[in-house]
Formats: structure tokens, sequence, C-alpha cells
């Protein structure tokens, strides 16, 4: 396999994932309306992976503990606060701002992981990130119409952004301990339970309000969006160097934000390219800066 086939199908997957929700969303229809179906429609495609490529499934009682709290805290919160922040922000900003992630889980492995410390060559790259996001946010943020809830979905976004770094640094932790393809059907199962017992309580109008259009979206977003890049990342976590991998997480904004703008008709400012400019070198810097501890299956050479 081309070790940039999978890499490209992450890439695509995770920034249509923001905008296939976001076109949901503005329609109307509420986060925890949406998620459950994303979800159904994620583990089912997950399934379909399992049967024909016998991969990801496991039975190991020591993946499905680690499994679970992942999918908690590296898929259902973050999932739910990340897509609750689309209901008041473009993807031109909320995707952008999903940049950080890398940023996040850099201050949470150095409490998570062993031997992946914060270390000071990360600080300048941190520094330049920050103000990139000061500048998307406060200058970028006011030259968009129709984002009246600025301030609350930038709360949201950062709220799930700080999650998503929490459980990819627990990501990094257990996949020391078991091997990260059998963490995959646990933290898909969890998360679409969690998002089914919270629909009743926080969604709106629920699935039965759903038209033709809606149900299309929903079922793109939880097999293009959920299941094929991360099922993608894994495989090609396992052909590609560590500083490839790293890729993903400065392309899926910038691919994002392209989609939508052709799609959902959004505008990208001069201002916001300025801030995710600033925004995407700082977490390029300070990721460099960073070391990794190699985990088993990966390819870590540069």
């Amino acid at each position: 396999m081309n070790p940039w086939t999978p890499l490209a199908a992450a890439t695509v997957g995770w920034a249509a994932s923001a905008v296939l929700i976001r076109a949901v969303l503005r329609d109307g229809f509420d986060t925890f309306d949406v998620l459950p179906g994303r979800m159904t429609f994620a583990i089912l495609t997950l399934g379909v992976v399992i049967i024909f490529n016998r991969r990801f499934g496991t039975t190991n009682p020591e993946a499905w503990k680690r499994g679970a709290i992942l999918g908690v805290f590296g898929m259902a919160l973050p999932m739910a606060v990340m897509t609750k922040s689309l209901e008041y922000l473009p993807v031109s900003l909320g995707g952008l701002l999903i940049a950080l992630i890398p940023i996040a889980t850099i201050g949470a492995a150095h409490f998570l992981v062993d031997g992946e410390r914060f270390i000071a060559r990360s600080l300048p790259g941190l520094l330049i990130s920050l103000l990139g996001a000061a500048v998307l946010v406060g200058v970028g943020g006011t030259t968009i119409d129709g984002v009246d809830e600025l301030g609350l979905g930038v709360v949201f976004m950062i709220v799930g952004v700080t999650l998503a770094g929490i459980g990819g640094a627990l990501s990094r932790r257990f996949a020391l301990q078991v091997s990260s393809d059998q963490l995959v059907l646990p933290q898909f199962t969890v998360a679409t339970i969690i998002m089914f017992l919270l629909t009743p309580i926080l969604g709106e109008s629920g699935f039965s309000s759903f038209g033709t259009r809606e149900w299309v979206l929903i079922a793109l977003a939880g097999a293009i969006g959920t299941t094929l890049p991360f099922a993608s990342f894994l495989i090609a976590a396992s052909i590609n160097p560590a500083s490839r991998l790293a890729l993903v997480g400065y392309t899926v904004p910038v691919v994002a934000v392209t989609l939508a703008v052709i799609f959902l008709g959004e505008t990208v400012t001069l201002s916001i390219l300025a801030g995710a400019t600033l925004m995407i070198g700082g977490v390029y810097l300070a990721e460099r800066g960073t070391k990794h501890v190699p985990e088993p299956g990966v390819s870590t050479s540069r």
C-alpha cells in the first residue's frame, strides 16, 4: 500500500466530518440529536471493516477497560463539546481551532505519559500557536458575518480541544500497554452508548424530525467522518514515520476550511488566514520539539 493513501483518507475524513455536521446543525438541529445517529453509522461501518478486514475486533478484557476510558474521554466528551461549538461557529473558525489539539496533547502527556515531559524547546511553538489562536478569534472572529455567539462557541471548542488532548495522551499511554487496534471497538462502543444515554436528556427534536438530507449527511459523518479516519490513521501508523503522521494534524484544518468554503459558502478573511498560519506554524514547532515515547507497531523513524 502507498503510505500516503491512509494518511490522505484520514485527513479528508476528519476534515469532511466538521463540514457534514455543520451542514446538519445549520438546518436547526441540536448536537445531541445528531451524535447518536453519527455514532450508529460509525459503529456499523466499523463492524463491516472488522468482518472483511479481520482488524480492530477484540475480546481482550484489558483492551476493553482502557478502550472504555477512551470512549468517554477520547471520543464521546470531546466529540459532543466540539460539535456543540459548531452550533455557534463556522468551520472556517471552529475547524481551525481544532489544530490546537496537538498542543493540548503535549500538555496532557506531560502528566499522563511516562517519558513525555514538556521541554523548554517546545515553548516558542506553544506561544506562537496561542498568539495565532488569539489573532484568529480576537481579530478574525469579528470579521465573520452571522456569528452571534462567538465567545460561547470558542469556549466550547477550547474545552473540546482540551478534552481531545487528554484523550490523545491517554491513547498514547494505553497504546504502550495494548495494541492500538484493540482499543478501537471498545472506544466506539462506549461512545455510542453514551450518546444514546445523553440524547433523551439533552436532545431537542430527536430522530423523527430528520429528513432524507439530514440522514444522508449524518450517515456520511459516521462512515466517512468517523470510522474512515480512525481506521485509516491506525493503518497509516504502521507504515509511516512519526514525522509524516504529524502532518495530519496540520492539514485537516486546512482541508476542512477549503471544503467549508466550497460546500457551505463560508468566507475566509485575511485576518483568519494570518491567525491560522501562526497557529499551525506554532503547533508544528511545538511538535518538532517534543520527544515522543515510541509505540509498539508504530514507525518512529524520521
